[in-house]
């Protein structure tokens, strides 16, 4: 698997739990590469995928890494910017092999500065996406 198909597979759930693509913003759509104005001055960030539901807006983050490299310093990053999301939720789909664990314990582990934040892996989605179109999700 490559970060490609993670998006893939985060598109094919998305929809699967009738999610239509769409920038109006109307309960049970979502938009694609939505920019925001970054933590640096004069930068824009992008949220991978906004969910529109009938009373929240969730923002998703892909993070992906297969090698070892900068991870901890962009998941640090990560942290700072759900700190102050617009949005009601930020949630963080971690995949690659160097990532997933690691990660996602890292973010989890940081929801005294960032409360809206939950990592996961994409099968976690999955189920979260199934409590909010059967009304469960707290």
């Amino acid at each position: 698997m490559a970060r490609a198909d993670l998006l893939s597979d985060i598109t094919n759930i998305v929809e699967s739990y009738g999610f239509l693509q769409s920038n109006d913003q109307t309960p049970f759509t979502y938009q694609r590469s939505v920019r925001y104005p970054s933590l640096i001055d004069e930068k824009n960030d992008t949220a991978h995928f906004v969910l529109h539901t009938t009373t929240e807006r969730i923002q998703i983050t892909v993070k992906w890494q297969e090698v070892g490299g900068t991870a901890i310093e962009k998941l640090g990053y990560t942290v700072l910017d759900a700190g102050r999301t617009a949005y009601d939720r930020y949630w963080v789909v971690c995949g690659g092999d160097e990532l997933v664990t690691r990660a996602i314990d890292f973010l989890n582990g940081q929801v005294a500065q960032a409360p809206k934040l939950f990592a996961m892996e994409v099968h976690t989605l999955e189920e979260l996406l199934s409590d909010i179109t059967t009304g469960e999700l707290a």
